[in-house]
């Protein structure tokens, strides 16, 4: 009797790990062709969509009737630039600093070692009977790369025509002062090019030392004045160079002591009637073209347009 329930129970054990097998092996078969997703994966699945809507949302956008495209405006400009040489018979050149739409969040526009390497270049490549018109759009920035943009100018042997249909102030006004003509409308501006030295007018912080006794005035301070010395002597001889085969050389000095001596605050406009009254070659009004440019760069968070020739 004992026998036959041993047997027994072994054929229980057994039948019952024959059906765990089966059972497990068709749980498999089961998930296998189209396996239930968890829902980790559910979740994930949810986001991907997310993310998709996303990306057609953002291609909606960018091609959105009446916004142009990169390439749409960059081609405008390109065409707006061979037309005005069509016109000129020049050499079209240009250094403009606005914040585009597709430009950095942290990148802010001003004058940079990179544009003088390539405006000098683009200089070298111009024949030298080839008259340049350079069209500028800068707050500044640089003095030895705005330095370097003036020389390569002064040196091209043909005509030199620097427009400005805005401004260009600061460290800008030396490659203004390099042209041998200057076209601006009547309410664009120049600026003093007086250096900055430590966010400070160099003659500012000159004029500590004639404020104080020099025992009360730090080391620091000091050295940061003789540097400002410096810099404002090297500033007011590198005008009277820009300017000495355009006027006299007691005039230049004048000028150049006008532009850089401190006696106006950095953001002071230099307009087109001081510029003629100071003696400069400017001529009112820049070309139609220039302004077309401009239309196509996004002022103040507006659309850009393109203009009525191109839609």
């Amino acid at each position: 009797m004992l026998g036959d329930i041993d047997t027994l129970l072994a054929l229980g054990i057994v039948t019952a790990v024959f059906l765990n097998a089966f059972t497990s092996l068709y749980v498999v078969r089961r998930l296998q062709p189209g396996q239930s997703p968890s829902k980790e994966e559910e979740e994930t699945g949810e986001d991907e969509d997310e993310d998709e809507d996303e990306d057609e949302d953002e291609d909606e956008e960018s091609s959105e009737p009446g916004i142009p495209t990169k390439e749409q405006v960059l081609a405008r400009r390109a065409q707006l630039i061979r037309e005005l040489e069509q016109e000129r018979g020049s050499r079209v050149l240009q250094l403009i600093h606005r914040k585009e739409p597709w430009s950095a969040s942290d990148e802010e526009p001003e004058i940079v070692l990179e544009d003088s390497e390539v405006i000098l270049q683009q200089v070298r490549e111009t024949p030298r009977d080839k008259p340049i018109d350079f069209i500028i759009h800068t707050e500044g920035g640089l003095a030895f790369a705005a330095d370097l943009i003036a020389m390569a100018l002064k040196y091209h042997p043909a005509k030199v025509t620097v427009m400005i249909p805005f401004y260009a102030m600061s460290d800008g006004t030396y490659i203004v002062l390099a042209a041998d003509e200057i076209m601006m409308e009547k309410c664009s501006i120049l600026a003093p090019c007086e250096p900055i030295v430590d966010d400070m007018q160099a003659n500012l912080v000159m004029g500590i030392l004639k404020r104080k006794p020099i025992e009360t005035i730090s080391d620091g301070t000091i050295l940061l004045a003789e540097a400002a010395r410096m810099d404002t002597d090297n500033a007011r001889q590198f005008v009277k160079w820009l300017l000495a085969d355009k006027m006299g050389e007691d005039q230049s000095t004048q000028v150049a002591g006008f532009l850089t001596g401190g006696f106006m605050a950095s953001s002071t406009p230099i307009t087109l009637d001081v510029v003629r009254a100071i003696g400069l070659n400017v001529v009112e009004g820049v070309p139609e073209k220039v302004l077309q440019l401009f239309e196509t760069i996004q002022f103040g968070g507006g659309k850009v347009n393109l203009g009525k020739e191109y839609r």
